[in-house]
């Protein structure tokens, strides 16, 4: 709602002020015969024309979407910067043809202009209000994506130049009674209005060839490289793990329809697929307010893209668990190193077979020439305490938290299996840090946190 009335105003703003220049510039044109002048008023009145296009393109753009719109009625602003084009075209073609016939007319009075007071008045006030305009157009166009405002504040700074150069024609022609009579400067001051009416028709084409490229290529739904670029390296640092693998984009009116393929392991839940669906469509709605996404899941090979991946893939088929991975491109070939988690009460005879096989199937898929493996036991379980839980444990936990000086804990969970116990003291994410700051931040807080209070249970500091 906000936006509309944004658009609306600044519609109607160019409206009034274009209704005021047109009959003053016709009315000074007419007097002065000037064909500069002339030449702005019918620009004037085309902007007039324009103008209201545009208020009407504002209201019906506001539209919301139905069963025949379903992408709302904001390609209405484009259908109407291109018709604004065409009046601006027309515009260009008879001031063209009209100065050529004056300059080829064999009647002196055909470049007779009278000058006065009036003619300078009218176009300075011109000058002032283009300006306004203009300013004013283009920042209410940034603000509400708005085609039509955009079109109308080129439209508007166009008419700038094309004022000033009206300016300089009746100033020269002004100045043609102070010179020599057949002197080659009285030959071009008495022509100057003429010539100055060229300027402004070359203005205007050159306008009408930037409107009209831009409102055909928004009816084409033409690619926006900008976006594509916006988008696709949004996901590359923000989704990582979901590939983009296709986007296509449109824009209508102030509203911009993108739809995403994105590459998902085809083993996950659908509800766990929509989840992360939702996630990316939040993420674009950030970068692009107002944006409206939709995104279809397209389910890919889980092979890991990555030698790490890989092993510890293997490690998990053999039902081991691995860490501390380490692989060296050494000149005799890949050497790969890691730590295997067995069962603390098992035998060496009793995994082997197990171990042998992870090695031979690491050196068989990487190429490797040698797999060097270290075997720990298994200590993820949680170790047992026999100490009672304290009844104000949570605030214990909060006290102890603000005396390290660390953030304001969300949330403290602690769950218990007989006496086995595990506590999770959720805090705040700082997004501005990498992997390895924030796995260090959370590393020193447990250290720092498990060293200050009862030995209860075992104390994890993790971020919401």
């Amino acid at each position: 709602m906000e936006t509309h009335a944004k658009k609306s105003r600044a519609a109607w703003s160019s409206v009034l002020w274009s209704m005021v220049l047109t009959v003053l510039k016709l009315v000074v044109g007419i007097a002065t015969g000037s064909l500069g002048i002339l030449s702005e008023a019918l620009h004037s009145m085309l902007d007039l024309l324009a103008a209201l296009g545009t208020l009407f393109a504002v209201k019906v753009a506001a539209r919301p979407a139905d069963e025949d719109h379903p992408y709302g009625h904001g390609k209405v602003e484009n259908l109407m910067a291109l018709a604004e084009t065409l009046l601006l075209l027309g515009t260009a073609i008879w001031v063209i043809r009209e100065a050529v016939h004056r300059l080829m007319s064999d009647d002196p009075s055909a470049l007779r202009v009278d000058i006065s007071f009036w003619a300078f008045l009218v176009i300075i006030i011109s000058l002032a209000v283009d300006i306004n305009r203009s300013a004013m157009l283009r920042r209410a166009a940034r603000e509400t994506n708005s085609a039509a405002l955009a079109a109308d504040a080129a439209h508007f700074s166009s008419d700038i130049w094309s004022s000033a150069a009206v300016l300089v024609g009746i100033t020269g022609a002004a100045l043609s009674n102070q010179v020599t009579p057949d002197s080659p400067l009285h030959w071009l001051l008495t022509r100057a209005d003429v010539f100055s009416s060229l300027v402004v028709s070359i203005i205007i084409l050159y306008i009408c060839k930037i409107l009209g490229m831009q409102a055909i290529n928004n009816l084409m739904d033409r690619t926006d490289e900008a976006l594509y670029t916006q988008i696709t390296s949004l996901m590359a640092e923000q989704m990582p793990a979901y590939p983009l693998r296709h986007l296509r984009a449109r824009s209508v009116g102030n509203t911009t329809y993108l739809e995403m393929v994105v590459g998902m392991p085809r083993d996950l839940h659908i509800d766990t697929a929509h989840e992360i669906a939702d996630a990316i469509e939040a993420l674009v709605e950030r970068s692009l307010p107002g944006a409206e996404t939709l995104v279809h899941m397209q389910p890919e090979d889980t092979e890991p893209d990555s030698p790490e991946q890989l092993i510890r893939q293997i490690a998990l088929t053999h039902r081991m668990g691995v860490h501390s991975l380490r692989l060296l491109e050494a000149d005799q070939g890949l050497l790969v190193f890691s730590d295997l988690e067995l069962p603390p009460q098992a035998t060496l005879e009793s995994w082997a077979v197990p171990v042998q096989a992870f090695r031979a199937e690491v050196a068989r898929r990487l190429q490797a020439v040698a797999v060097f493996v270290h075997l720990e036991p298994n200590m993820r379980t949680l170790p047992h305490f026999e100490q009672p839980i304290p009844d104000d444990w949570e605030q214990l936990v909060r006290q102890t938290m603000e005396k390290l000086d660390a953030p304001v804990p969300s949330a403290v969970h602690l769950y218990t299996r007989g006496s086995q116990r595990v506590c999770f003291v959720c805090i705040p994410a700082n997004p501005t840090l990498s992997i390895v700051q924030s796995h260090d931040v959370l590393t020193r807080l447990t250290q720092e946190l498990t060293a200050a209070l009862p030995r209860i249970a075992r104390i994890f500091v993790v971020y919401e």
